[in-house]
């Protein structure tokens, strides 16, 4: 089998298992604390909240049912934007892991292959070595017995094939030379690609921010959310009016930062994107 198309259908195999890992990984990891705070917008909250509603004066129970109806379809636009954000991030996770892949074989045939070279251009000039030094021997050998026509003629022998041997050690030399060029570029560009991909450590500390944010608002949105459903047990309609304000404004906050999120998210793509395209670079 042709050694390119082997080392290709290797290297798929192990990205499509690397990828079913990653997959496998992220479907059993529980939901992290960056995601919206538990708001149950249960047929019980909702019956509670009309009674409560029906307690109040006609404006504020339009205000009350239309404040708990804009909560709803918030936090509709918070889960939609996770989703759009996870996906993102998913998609990010499984392309750097491809990137980083590519970067481990990056040139891996040029290599392989001028290696092999290296090593048949060796292997092609051993016979001549090898004569070249018995004949040297054998010229040493006669001479301690003074036989001074079979050494010229051994010397003769030995001298003749040394310019072949000359040329095919410049071979050598030659092919060793484009394989450390060769070695010395992978070096070179696995350095570059990396320090591209290093401007991803910045962006996360970034995300790391926006997510500190989001876990301290979703604490103050479920004590909220508790204090809204005492409200409506004791159908106080002013006091549930009040946390529901509070709970829209700590939701828009929560999603302004899972916007950021996205856009950081974002800019990780730009940057996995533009070292991927380094990865195919001559």
């Amino acid at each position: 089998m042709d050694l390119r198309k082997e080392g290709i259908r290797r290297r798929r195999t192990a990205l499509a298992i690397g990828v079913l890992i990653f997959l496998f990984h992220h479907l059993m990891t529980p939901a992290s604390s960056v995601r919206a705070a538990a708001l149950e917008f249960t047929d019980s909250v909702k019956a509670a909240l009309e009674k409560t509603a029906e307690a109040a004066d006609g404006s504020a129970k339009t205000r009350l049912i239309k404040q708990y109806n804009d909560l709803a379809a918030l936090q509709k636009q918070i889960d939609a934007q996770d989703a759009k954000t996870n996906s993102l991030r998913l998609g990010n996770e499984m392309r750097l892991t491809e990137v980083r892949k590519q970067i481990t074989n990056l040139d891996a045939d040029k290599i392989l292959k001028l290696d092999n070279q290296a090593k048949a251009a060796r292997s092609k000039l051993q016979p001549l070595i090898d004569l070249h030094s018995s004949l040297n021997k054998q010229a040493t050998a006669v001479k301690s017995l003074k036989d001074k026509s079979l050494y010229k003629k051994l010397k003769q022998q030995a001298d003749a094939i040394k310019p072949a041997i000359n040329l095919a050690r410049l071979h050598i030399r030659n092919k060793d030379a484009e394989l450390k060029a060769a070695k010395s570029e992978k070096t070179r560009k696995t350095k570059e690609i990396r320090a591209i991909l290093a401007q991803i450590d910045t962006v996360k500390i970034k995300l790391k921010a926006e997510r500190t944010a989001i876990t301290s608002k979703n604490k103050s949105i479920s004590t909220e959310w508790k204090n809204f459903k005492t409200a409506l047990k004791n159908k106080d309609a002013g006091r549930a009016a009040d946390t529901l304000n509070r709970l829209t404004n700590l939701s828009n906050q929560v999603l302004t930062h899972k916007q950021s999120m996205y856009k950081l998210e974002a800019q990780i793509a730009d940057i996995i994107k533009k070292a991927s395209a380094k990865t195919n670079s001559k």
